[in-house]
Parts: C-alpha cells; sequence; structure tokens
C-alpha cells in the first residue's frame, strides 16, 4: 500500500510531468516529421531534366549504365541547361530590378525609403 507521502500515479504532480513530457515528446516528433516529410515530398512532374541536372554525373552513369556516347551526350546537355538556366535567372532579375525600379520612380523619398526597408533593400544614390 501506498503511503500518503508517496508519490503515485494519481498525484496531480506526477501526472502534470508526465503529460508535459508527452506534449513535448509530440511537438518534437511533429516538427521532426514535418521536416522530414517535406524532404520526400516530390511532385511527380518533377521528373524532369531539371531534377537530372541536380544529380551528380556518376549517379546516373551507375544507375543508367550509361554508354560513353551516351555519358558525353548527357553531359553535354545538362550542362547546356544550367547555362540556359542561369542566363534566364540573370534575365529575370533584370526583369524585377526594371520593374522596382519603374515602382521607386513613381515615390516620393519617404515612400522609397519605406519601400527598401519593407524589401530589405538599400536606396540607390542614383534614385530622384
Amino acid at each position: 500500500m501506498l503511503r500518503k507521502s508517496e508519490a503515485g500515479w494519481s498525484n496531480p504532480k506526477v501526472l502534470t510531468i508526465f503529460a508535459l513530457i508527452f506534449f513535448c515528446g509530440a511537438a518534437f516528433g511533429g516538427a521532426v516529421m514535418r521536416v522530414y516529410l517535406h524532404r520526400l515530398q516530390r511532385d511527380p512532374h518533377d521528373l524532369s531534366i531539371e531534377s537530372a541536372s541536380h544529380m551528380k554525373l556518376e549517379r546516373l552513369r551507375s544507375e543508367l549504365q550509361l554508354t560513353p556516347e551516351q555519358e558525353h551526350f548527357l553531359t553535354q546537355e545538362l550542362d547546356d541547361y544550367s547555362k540556359y538556366y542561369q542566363n534566364i535567372e540573370y534575365e529575370r532579375r533584370d526583369v524585377a530590378e526594371h520593374g522596382r525600379q519603374r515602382i521607386l520612380d513613381r515615390l516620393n523619398k519617404e515612400q522609397r525609403q519605406k519601400f527598401n526597408d519593407m524589401f530589405g533593400q538599400p536606396e540607390r544614390a542614383a534614385q530622384p
């Protein structure tokens, strides 16, 4: 038999500690699973040349059992794709900067400062 001084399962302090441990474990497990499942989640349409360009050539060579001619062709295609993608990224940045500059041209000095603060970009000296 338990004495009044001994802690038992019905003791509110013990139950509170177990509840706290349970909820901390559940929160941690949920966070870990979210990160883990996010990494596993893939769009079925993502199986493209872009996905292949992120793989190492050695892995492609071994898993696909490429001939030397195929490997040479694949290397050239992935390099061309990388260059093309990089050029598109440069163009995207130019278009975004052009749009940003057009917006800034319509704002007064205080509005430009607030706009730049909102988007974390320093004000450029060439602005009117």
